[in-house]
């Protein structure tokens, strides 16, 4: 999962997005420019701010922007629901490009309060299709209701809406390739492919179906099923039995967060949504509204984030130093946000804002 072709110098779209998104973009680019990547970053914008300003979320020179990139750096945004005619500029973002991997990486850090503290597992989330594809109804309209048989009882109920969960052969086929190779190229032992077919017999058994025939292809790589709930528990009662999981779209949006509080909370895990041909890097977290302008939100998530671009772009030495960078502070445990402290059950009057932190970061990058 690298850019398709390798430059000297890459050009990369950086979206603060909205609220918190601002801050800690404002802490990543701190670290940024003292790493000093071959990059030439390019400001755009996209998410509620521009809904409110354009009545778009992602406006036409944001689009412009990002064609003529080769990779995206992304705050957070702000979703609100029920504005007619908002559409999510990330999830635009994502089927435009059609980025269908989300990778999500969970690995218990040092100096973060972790539920175990041998957890490493990789997420492989699809990220195209599912309920997100986007097919809605609202009303349901009424000849959709000789469609199946099931729908013959809504019939005469008030307000009757339904949102259609869509598969396809090659979307299921490709995110689960995308795991086991990865799991072949990184030496990992094992893929759980989570659904619940059991009851989601057509989606869900069409998943496992192609997860079968792709399996084939990889004999050395041990694969099991699960139930999306069972995996929900024993996420809790045994993380560090997973390995890699690969799941469908709505699911893997549940238990990465999961995931993500098993090693910390949101605001150290990192997020790719990757495609053949471009990428966006992000934290797992959202906006933060409350907290917007008080640089009070951990900046690790998105200085992670560019972590992962790094890894993207073959810019592995710069990778390494980043990392090994953020583990120091981590590790000392001095300069870190109010939520570190407070999971650790420490005093939070000695945590440091987000651009604080980003500082002893970048200082710390040799």
């Amino acid at each position: 999962m690298r850019v398709p072709q390798k430059k000297e110098r890459y050009k990369v779209v950086y979206i603060p997005g909205d609220d918190s998104g601002n801050d800690v973009m404002e802490a990543c680019m701190i670290v940024m420019e003292k790493l000093n990547p071959p990059i030439d970053w390019i400001r755009a914008d996209a998410g509620w701010c521009m809904w409110e300003k354009y009545g778009d979320t992602v406006p036409p020179e944001t689009w412009e922007a990002l064609e003529e990139s080769d990779a995206a750096l992304f705050g957070a945004i702000t979703s609100r629901p029920g504005v007619k005619g908002f559409r999510s500029a990330i999830i635009q973002i994502r089927q435009r490009f059609d980025l269908y991997i989300n990778l999500r990486p969970f690995k218990s850090l040092p100096g973060v309060p972790s539920h175990k503290p041998d957890i490493d597992i990789v997420l492989f989330r699809e990220n195209t299709e599912d309920l997100y594809a986007g097919v809605e109804w609202r009303p349901l309209p009424q000849e959709l209701y000789s469609l199946h048989p099931n729908l013959e009882r809504f019939k005469g109920r008030r307000d009757v809406a339904g949102s259609l969960r869509v598969f396809s052969w090659e979307g299921c086929e490709r995110i689960i390739r995308a795991a086991f190779s990865f799991a072949r190229e990184k030496g990992r032992k094992r893929v759980t492919v989570v659904e619940k077919a059991n009851v989601i017999r057509a989606t869900g058994g069409l998943f496992l179906e192609v997860a079968e025939t792709v399996a084939k292809e990889y004999p050395e790589i041990e694969w099991n099923v699960e139930n999306i709930d069972a995996t929900a528990m024993w996420l809790i009662k045994n993380p560090s039995a997973y390995d890699v999981i690969v799941t469908t779209n709505m699911f893997g949006d549940i238990i990465s967060d999961e995931c993500a509080q098993l090693v910390g909370g949101m605001g150290v895990v990192a997020s790719g949504n990757i495609g053949d041909n471009y990428a966006l890097f992000e934290p797992a977290h959202g906006s933060a509204p409350k907290y917007a302008g008080q640089y009070k939100v951990n900046p690790t998530a998105m200085i992670m984030a560019a972590k992962m671009l790094l890894d993207y772009l073959g810019l592995d030495d710069y990778s390494a130093r980043l990392e090994k960078a953020v583990i120091s502070v981590l590790e000392e445990g001095k300069y870190v946000t109010y939520d570190i402290l407070r999971d650790k059950g420490e005093d939070e009057s000695k945590a440091v804002s987000t651009l604080r932190m980003a500082e002893e970061i970048a200082s710390r990058i040799c």
